[in-house]
């Protein structure tokens, strides 16, 4: 039978469950670790771009398909690496993925200064 305290009961739950709705998924993130984590993204875009704009602009009369290549080879690891960095800000993302994370971001990072060398190589070797 139902009664009014079973209805009493499931408001308390209700009103439980929705509290938590709001709370995050695995726990607050530290002040020290927002930080690094904005440091780390500000260098990849700032890195990221400035090689794209290379490949644009550095000798792109003789190997114009590689430096386009390379460059959306680029973009794409950018965006799968800033879609992880949004699923794992909203929380869709368990902590142990925050190491694949920074991987990625350093190898993004190598990706991009490799690159820088190589245009610049490449535009000395053609002069």
């Amino acid at each position: 039978m139902y009664d009014e305290t079973d209805s009493l009961r499931e408001e308390g739950n209700r009103d439980s469950i929705s509290s938590n709705i709001s709370a995050p998924l695995f726990g607050e993130t530290r002040t020290k670790t927002r930080y690094l984590q904005w440091g780390l993204a500000i260098f990849t875009v700032v890195i990221t771009g400035t090689t794209l704009i290379t490949a644009c602009t550095v000798g792109t009369s003789h190997d114009a398909g590689l430096h386009v290549f390379m460059s959306l080879a680029l973009l794409c690891l950018t965006g799968t690496t800033f879609v992880l960095a949004l699923w794992y800000e909203e929380g869709d993302l368990h902590p142990k993925f925050l190491y694949i994370l920074y991987s990625q971001a350093a190898f993004l990072i190598m990706s991009a200064i490799l690159l820088h060398i190589l245009f610049g190589l490449e535009s000395a070797r053609h002069k």
